[in-house]
């Protein structure tokens, strides 16, 4: 994997790790679901050149956008909405690391080295440090809205694997238009006082709303959907475990959270995981290249 895809996977986690701050911030303003229609109608209304038909593929597209859009953001703005533990519920999402390893090696037949699975123990092992913190414990039903959102999620890496044909700001636009009606939806049976919200939405929330459909919907998604086309999910999904570090010092900046010495040693055993992943497949490589020069 080059160095600029290895920058670019982390930097993707960056916008991520940060986004629960910011959707926190959101959510101090707006009801979820009504946060939920705005993220995505900015990001359908950016994304609309791309809103095309794929003849054979729609079907495949609709199941995605519920999967990994409407459904389940939904859970995840519920979530993120009920919670005081940002940093917390950001390990939680971690979960969809070891789900999406096991379906990809059932329905894709991806195998990892040995190396690899060595690696992406150790990264979890750093997230299940993370994890025994007693917030988490303490918020059963945020965790299991968050659990089922990352089930969901990692059902639609698998899809995604399977339609690599289409462009990935076609397929995000498809994604955000059967996103926006789940959304409506949500928001007119369970909220009110809408247009009120939406009135005293303040320049803060504007920016916590343009943040989360621009950077962590466009670039974020977009730029997993890019890499999932490049290399397999037992690569890349790896990288995931990076995110919660980033999110607890969005939320120790920002949300005032206190970094506790377990989630420190944590967060460097989980960046240890990734180093010895991407460390052993830099060798491999270099190696591949050493014989094929000497070869020639």
């Amino acid at each position: 994997m080059p160095i600029r895809h290895v920058i670019f996977a982390l930097f993707v986690c960056f916008i991520w790790g940060v986004n629960f701050t910011v959707l926190k911030v959101g959510l101090l303003r707006l009801d979820p679901y009504l946060f939920g229609f705005l993220r995505f109608s900015i990001v359908l209304v950016l994304l609309l050149p791309w809103l095309k038909i794929v003849p054979g593929e729609m079907m495949k597209l609709f199941i995605l956008g519920n999967l990994i859009g409407g459904f389940q953001f939904a859970l995840i703005f519920l979530g993120m909405d009920m919670t005081d533990h940002v940093s917390a519920m950001s390990v939680v999402v971690q979960m969809n690391i070891p789900i999406t390893l096991i379906m990809a090696h059932f329905f894709l037949g991806e195998r990892m080295s040995y190396w690899r699975s060595f690696g992406v123990i150790i990264s979890f092992l750093g997230v299940v440090i993370i994890t025994l913190e007693p917030e988490i414990l303490d918020e059963g039903i945020v965790v299991f809205i968050i659990l089922t959102a990352t089930a969901l999620y990692s059902t639609g890496v698998i899809l995604m694997r399977k339609i690599t044909k289409i462009p990935v700001f076609q397929t995000q636009a498809w994604i955000s238009f059967y996103s926006v009606p789940v959304f409506i939806f949500m928001t007119l049976v369970f909220e009110k006082n809408q247009l009120s919200q939406l009135i005293s939405l303040d320049y803060i929330g504007i920016l916590m709303v343009l943040y989360t459909s621009i950077l962590s919907t466009i670039v974020g998604y977009g730029g997993v959907n890019y890499l999932l086309r490049q290399y397999p999910v037992t690569l890349i999904s790896p990288f995931m475990v990076s995110v919660p570090v980033f999110a607890t010092i969005g939320s120790v900046i920002f949300l005032n959270e206190v970094v506790t010495p377990k989630f420190i040693l944590g967060a460097v055993v989980t960046l240890s995981g990734l180093g010895i992943i991407h460390y052993r497949d830099w060798l491999l490589k270099r190696r591949t290249k050493v014989i094929a020069n000497e070869g020639s």
